[in-house]
């Protein structure tokens, strides 16, 4: 169900960049902004029909910025990971060959460089987004940390607790292959058109994987020397992912923007984790219930009490995480809408 700007009674005062730009600065907005990713898993082969699916999206449904939802397996692949594609838009790409499979294994994890494959697609892709959207709307590339990189390389995260417990040092040596490769990525995700990036720490900033201080150790460093390479990006997202998260560990990270599931009752709820982090937050909006359910009063109840609960707080309306690809597009839809009924 695509968004009828015909049906919007208030015409639009502001650009969508000039929107973000002013939530951002702390400037009057006309609304509420609003956006909703989610993967195309039967599209992320290739750099063309990567950016074909993103477009296809913010057609549908005019976002006021876009969080590019690459393949997550792109961010291991410079290292000797294998994948299977996949052509269904329901299951994601598989990783069928780990490249650390014994601790010796991570000896071998050196910096790698950016004409990898994997890299000169996503920055294609990059391009190929930039040169449709035409300077009139943010979009940022999704990047793991340097952690969450790690966790990829081995088949299970079971496996990179015991080894980061047992052989912190081989552990360090990896990380540290892998930041200085990121760092440059990011520069180039920026050259190659991008706002900013969408930091995502997947599971690894959860108490349900490792304590604090073993985030404060293998994770925390090396996240701000990717996102210092980039304090300038115009528009940079942290994502701090999964229950039971470490929000309150990310307070001084250099990014504008902060987004985490703050439906989950294990973590902040939204205007509490503002009050923490003091900058723009998203979110509002459960992706694994109230957004499933195909009766779309469920959602549209949800996004008024996040307003009523935003009262007087920087915020962008949008879900804890990627959404999943079964979501009704008549809640999307309801959605983008309703924050045009709020002006």
């Amino acid at each position: 169900m695509k968004v009828n700007p015909a049906a919007v009674k208030t015409r639009r005062s502001l650009s969508h960049k000039e929107r973000i730009q002013n939530l951002l600065a702390g400037e009057p907005t006309d609304r509420i902004p609003v956006s909703f990713w989610r993967h195309f898993y039967h599209r992320e082969h290739d750099a063309q029909s990567l950016a074909e699916a993103m477009l296809y999206f913010q057609d549908k449904f005019d976002w006021d910025f876009m969080k590019v939802n690459p393949r997550a397996s792109y961010h291991v692949q410079p290292w000797g990971a294998q994948i299977q594609f996949s052509t269904n838009e329901y299951v994601k790409t598989k990783i069928t060959d780990y490249p650390v499979k014994k601790l010796e294994d991570w000896r071998r994890i050196e910096p790698v460089k950016l004409s990898a494959p994997a890299f000169q697609e996503q920055l294609q892709a990059l391009r190929l987004i930039g040169q449709a959207l035409k300077g009139e709307l943010h979009f940022v590339e999704t990047v793991f940390s340097p952690l969450s990189i790690a966790g990829d390389l081995v088949e299970s995260e079971d496996a990179l607790i015991k080894q980061l417990r047992e052989a912190p040092q081989i552990i360090h040596q990896a990380l540290e292959a892998i930041t200085q490769t990121f760092e440059k990525f990011v520069e180039e995700i920026l050259n190659a058109g991008a706002s900013g990036i969408f930091f995502a720490t997947t599971q690894w900033a959860s108490a349900n994987y490792i304590t604090k201080e073993e985030y404060l150790t293998f994770g925390k460093p090396y996240d701000l020397r990717i996102l210092e390479k980039i304090r300038e990006a115009k528009f940079n997202i942290l994502h701090v992912c999964e229950p039971n998260n470490f929000l309150d560990l990310f307070v001084d990270y250099p990014a504008q923007v902060i987004n985490w599931d703050a439906t989950d009752p294990t973590n902040l709820s939204l205007d509490k984790g503002y009050d923490l982090m003091n900058r723009v937050v998203i979110g509002g909006i459960n992706h694994t219930q109230e957004l499933l359910d195909p009766a779309p009063a469920k959602v549209t109840d949800q996004a008024h009490q996040t307003r009523e609960l935003m009262q007087g707080k920087r915020w962008i309306l949008g879900p804890g995480c990627s959404i999943p690809p079964e979501v009704p597009e008549i809640n999307l839809a309801r959605l983008r809408n309703i924050v045009e009924e709020w002006r």
